[in-house]
This record gives structure tokens, sequence and C-alpha cells, in this order.
């Protein structure tokens, strides 16, 4: 039955990507779709996003675009994630001696503030690497004063377990975080809350494996007062060695599904995004650590909610039924993309409705990124998404999201023309169970 499902989605998939440029340029790109050198780069090793690709793909991806040499390039992101996009696409216009405008949008509260602090650190650089220094002193005192405070440790019960993190460390994190509330100005406070939150996760016995945090009961947790401090100095080195841009951007707090309302009459050149993918990871749970030490919400509620205004990529939680492609003119088109996807997920068992969930709800928020991107594209523009396929189910249950093939045809229904797939790496460790499980460069061009 597996080897029936997989080769019937095989056939599928292929009838759209037979009218498609597809190469293998796993030579060029199979690097650059993960955060390959990241955790060396200034900036961008404040915090490590598994999930985020390497600084070095957008140089790569402008010069194949034909966009390396426009200048005063605008660019968009509309899942900034840690910030790659926004500040690599700023270095790379300066390097050729050309401006950038960039313009991001993130949905989780933490991970915007991570890609917002990053950002401000890019555009000014080491003009601010003397108060940064200054507001360290007095983040000091205030630490002190504090010494004796004891804080309200949030509603998380992760938070208060103390087989996770020590009750002192999760008092001495909160300590910090409300000494950069005082000590800090709104210039500087989102970078000193990033150190913080680099803090988290060596503070306790949990570890981020990419799918779920795990307890390591053999984990030394670190104090975490001397992770700031070291944190801090590595921050303030990349502020001191980071020249001013002469470029300018911002990253919002926001939906996707609703860029071109956020963009407020912006048109750009590149819009590039690796969106999440269909597998089953839930990105507020992963970060929920780093999201409620820094007081990004107050409740269960509130992270619950926060949890539903994401894109529908995972079964988790119960995401709304309503689905906007039922009622636009491609409704029947979607249909016959996304059905026999839908009919192959295996029946009886308590996933099989949120397996289907995820597919249909996929599709249409993918749907609904691609039309918002439309509007927000020059005529002469491109648009690049990154996004890997997923094997689903076992033994005999298995099937293929082709996550690629899949917005490839939702963006034809959009307004777009599919110039080229460019494969960035299979997925050896499935290699012979299908041809499509990979990850991959899907290239736009608008019509």
């Amino acid at each position: 039955m597996a080897i029936r499902s997989v080769e019937t989605l095989d056939r599928h998939y292929s009838a759209f990507e037979g009218n498609w440029k597809v190469a293998d340029c796993s030579a060029e790109y199979g690097r650059l779709v993960v955060p390959h050198g990241n955790s060396e780069e200034p900036l961008y090793r404040w915090f490590h996003l598994k999930e985020a690709f390497s600084s070095r793909l957008l140089d790569r991806l402008l010069h194949d675009v034909g966009l390396s040499v426009k200048a005063n390039l605008a660019i968009a992101d509309p899942f900034a994630g840690s910030g790659t996009t926004l500040l690599s696409g700023i270095s790379a216009c300066e390097r050729n001696g050309h401006r950038a405008h960039v313009f991001g949008v993130e949905r989780n509260p933490f991970i915007w503030e991570l890609s917002h602090a990053k950002l401000q650190a890019r555009i000014l650089g080491n003009s601010i690497a003397g108060s940064f220094a200054a507001e360290l002193e007095k983040i000091k005192k205030f630490y002190e004063d504090f010494k004796y405070d004891t804080f309200v440790i949030p509603g998380l019960s992760t938070l208060k377990n103390e087989k996770y993190f020590p009750a002192q460390y999760m008092q001495d994190l909160l300590r910090i975080r409300h000494a950069i509330d005082a000590g800090a100005t709104q210039e500087t406070r989102s970078i000193f809350r990033v150190c913080l939150a680099s803090c988290v996760e060596p503070s306790s016995r949990l570890r981020r494996d990419g799918r779920a945090l795990r307890f390591e009961p053999s984990r030394d947790p670190k104090l975490p007062w001397e992770i700031f401090l070291d944190r801090v100095d590595l921050v303030r080195r990349d502020l001191e060695s980071t020249k001013p841009a002469a470029s300018g951007g911002e990253v919002v707090l926001g939906d996707a599904r609703q860029v071109s309302s956020l963009a407020t009459e912006q048109e750009f050149d590149l819009i590039l995004f690796s969106p999440p993918y269909p597998n089953n990871i839930d990105y507020t749970e992963i970060y929920k650590t780093e999201a409620w030490v820094l007081g990004c919400y107050e409740s269960e509620a509130e992270m619950k909610a926060q949890r539903q205004r994401t894109v529908r990529s995972h079964p988790s939680v119960r995401f709304s039924q309503e689905f906007v492609y039922l009622n636009s003119a491609v409704a029947a088109d979607v249909h016959s993309l996304i059905d026999p996807v839908v009919s192959c997920v295996p029946v009886g068992d308590r996933y099989s409705e949120g397996r289907k969930e995820v597919i249909i709800g996929y599709a249409d928020d993918m749907l609904r990124v691609l039309v918002e991107c439309r509007r927000i594209i020059r005529e002469d523009g491109r648009l690049v998404f990154v996004v890997g396929n997923s094997l689903h189910g076992s033994g005999d249950s298995k099937y293929v999201i082709a996550a690629d093939v899949i917005m490839g045809r939702l963006a034809e229904l959009s307004g777009w023309r599919v110039s080229e797939v460019k494969i960035a790496r299979m997925l050896k460790r499935r290699a012979g169970e299908s041809a499509f499980l990979r990850e991959s460069l899907v290239i736009l061009e608008p019509v």
C-alpha cells in the first residue's frame, strides 16, 4: 500500500512539475539552505535558529535571478524568522555599492524580537556601541539592586519544574529581564533581551532537537548571569565591528497572509522567504521557554491563541476550519491539486483528521500568501521560496507532501509563472522512497 501511495503521488506531482524547468543545484545550494556559516558570522550568531538558511544564500540568489547589478533593491521576507534575508540583503547590496530597503514580517513574538534586534544592530552598527556599553553598566547596577527580590515565575509549567530549571536559575533569568527593562533604552533593549534569550536553554536541562524540547537529566545547567555577560561581550564586539548601513528597513509583528496591507503600498524587486514546512513542527512550542522568560505571553490562553494564529503546518492544535480558497475562482483547481494527497492519508487512527487538515490548511494559507505577494511585486521582480518536502505516516501508510510542487502550482493560480525549481538537496536518509523527498528553491516571475 505504501509503495502504491508514494508512487501514485509521485505521478501526481510529476504531472505539474513536467511543465517547469527542474534542475539539480545541490552543488551550488546544498549548504546554503541550511544555516551553514551563521554561527561564525557577526550578528547572525546571536541566537541559533536551526530553521534559518545561510547568510550566504542571498548573494548567490541575486546573481542567479539577475538582480545583483540592480541599484537600490527593495527586498521583502513575509516569514522573516531570525532576519537572515533582511541582514544579508543589506550586506549584499552595499557590497555592490548600492543601498537596499528591506521589509520583513514575523508572527512569533520572540522570533520577531530576534529579527528586530539584529536588523537594528545591522543598520546602526558601531554608532550604538558606546550606548550599549554604558547601558550594560546600568543593567549591572539594577541586577545588584534586585538581588533580594523574588519574581513571579511565569505561568508555564515547564519554567516551574525544577528538574528542568533550578529554581534559583529561573529567578536569576527573571532578575536579568527586569534589570534590562530598568536599565536599557528603546534603542538597545531588544538587543539585550536577545542576549537573555540565548541564556535560557543553557541554564536548563532542556535541549531543542529541532522538533521538540528534550529533557537531558545529566546536563549541568550554567549560571545565567555568567552566560549573559559572555553573550553581551560577544554582541558588543559584533557591534563595534559593524559599520552603520546606508540602507534601511523594518520588520513588523504580523501575519504573512496579510503582507500587502502591512507593507503599506510598497513594491519589491525581490521577495524571498522560507515558510514553515508542513512537517508537524510547532515553532511556538519549540521556542516557548524563551518567549515566556521574555514576557511575550502572560497566560496559557495567550500562548494557545498565538499557536492558532500561525500557518497551519502542523496538527498540534486545532486550527480554524475556514478555507478562503473554497469561495475563490480557483477552488476546483486547488481541489484537483490537494485531493489526491488528502486521499492518501491513512484512516482509522487519531491523527487522520489532523493530517488532512494540515494539507488543506497549508494549501489555503500558502495560496493566500502568494496572492498577497503578487500584489507587492514589481512587474520585473522575482519571488523565491525555499521549502522542504516530507514523508508522513509509517509502514504501509506512508505518503509524501511535496510542498514545493504544491506551492508552485498554487503560485500559478495566483498570477505567477514558475521560472525554475532548483533542487538544493535530497533527503538522503529517505533515499529511494520518493523522488520528491527534497528541499528546493522555487523561482517565480509575475505574469
